[in-house]
């Protein structure tokens, strides 16, 4: 039975050390996330450096695991680059919008919008890398 999450379905697999990156990413994504609740994972620097870092941070973790997940994804299944850039750029316009324009459970803030920005750059950043060189041809997909 084939189904959506077969391996044979996907046009790429990763190579080691792009999986490798990926989740280092992701936990020093979650790290940061975690430091609004629990001083445990606070990074002192970067609270001396802008003390309100951690009210902005949900806004680039958001961001950054949205768009490096699901484009990681689309790549692996052999999208094209450009529907990658698509989804970065209604990204950085729903941060915008949202944080300048829509007051639903939200305080407009552009800082938040500037992070969310960030984290959609190096989700972006993350995405290239791996359209450029971290995938090889999958040698059991099916067509």
């Amino acid at each position: 039975m084939n189904n959506a999450f077969d391996i044979t379905n996907m046009k790429y697999v990763p190579k080691h050390y792009t999986s490798f990156l990926f989740f280092i990413l992701f936990a020093v994504v979650f790290i940061l996330f975690w430091g609004r609740k629990s001083d445990l994972f606070q990074i002192d620097f970067l609270l001396q450096q802008m003390p309100t870092f951690y009210q902005h941070i949900s806004n680039f973790s958001l961001s950054y695991l949205f768009f490096a997940g699901i484009g990681y994804f689309w790549l692996l299944m052999g999208m094209k680059f450009r529907y990658v850039i698509v989804l970065g750029i209604a990204l950085l316009l729903a941060n915008l919008i949202y944080e300048l324009f829509i007051p639903v459970l939200n305080t407009p803030d552009i800082v938040d919008a500037y992070f969310g920005f960030a984290g959609t750059i190096l989700g972006f950043l993350f995405l290239f890398f791996v359209y450029k060189s971290g995938l090889n041809p999958n040698p059991i997909a099916t067509e």
